[in-house]
């Protein structure tokens, strides 16, 4: 979500619901304001929502997609953009955990 929302990894506060849900919350830090999402796995590809909102599974929306690279040192995010752009950011584990 961090790369989804162009926000800095170590903000976002998580926990796994029973369902296998990841509810991610982030606090902006200049006005306080909480925002809320939720996320699932579906094999490499990461859903998500807004808490509340709709899934982002429908054709018109983005595709996200995770790879784990560098032997496990280095998560790659890639945003396949419904209008076919495709964003890539590589983020350093250790930087993020």
């Amino acid at each position: 979500m961090a790369a989804i929302t162009d926000r800095d990894p170590k903000l976002m506060q998580t926990r796994t619901a029973p369902d296998g849900v990841v509810m991610l919350t982030y606090t902006r830090p200049f006005d306080n304001f909480v925002w809320a999402y939720r996320c699932r796995l579906e094999g490499n590809r990461v859903v998500w929502a807004n808490e509340p909102g709709r899934w982002r599974d429908k054709a018109k929306d983005d595709k996200i997609f995770f790879e784990v690279v560098g032997a496990g040192t280095q998560l790659r995010i890639i945003d396949n953009h419904a209008n076919g752009t495709t964003t890539l950011e590589l983020f350093d584990r250790a930087k993020i955990e």
